[in-house]
C-alpha cells in the first residue's frame, strides 16, 4: 500500500476493454510529510478522489482486476481510501 497525491487524470482513445469507463488518476508516491517519494504512477479511481488529495493506494494487481472485473486487465494499482485532513 501507498500514500499518494492526486497530481492529475488520464484519458485514452484506446484503452483495454477492462478500462473502457473507469477513471484514471496520475499519483505521485508522498511521504507522511507530503514530500514526493517516487515516480508518478497510474491507478484506477473507483472513489472519485480529487485533484491534490492525498490517497492510499494498493499494488496488488488480483484486487484491481476484481474491480475492473477482468481477470486479464494489465492495470495494477487502485485507490481504495481518501484521506481526511481535518
Amino acid at each position: 500500500m501507498l500514500l499518494a497525491r492526486i497530481d492529475g487524470f488520464a484519458t485514452a482513445t484506446i484503452a483495454h476493454p477492462s478500462l473502457r469507463g473507469q477513471k484514471i488518476v496520475l499519483c505521485t508516491p508522498v511521504d507522511e510529510h507530503g514530500h514526493d517519494a517516487g515516480s508518478p504512477i497510474a491507478a484506477v479511481d473507483p472513489m472519485g478522489a480529487g485533484r491534490h488529495a492525498r490517497v492510499f493506494i494498493t499494488t496488488d494487481g488480483s484486487w484491481t482486476q476484481g474491480t475492473v472485473h477482468d481477470d486479464t486487465s494489465p492495470i495494477r494499482n487502485q485507490v481504495i481510501g481518501i484521506i481526511d485532513l481535518l
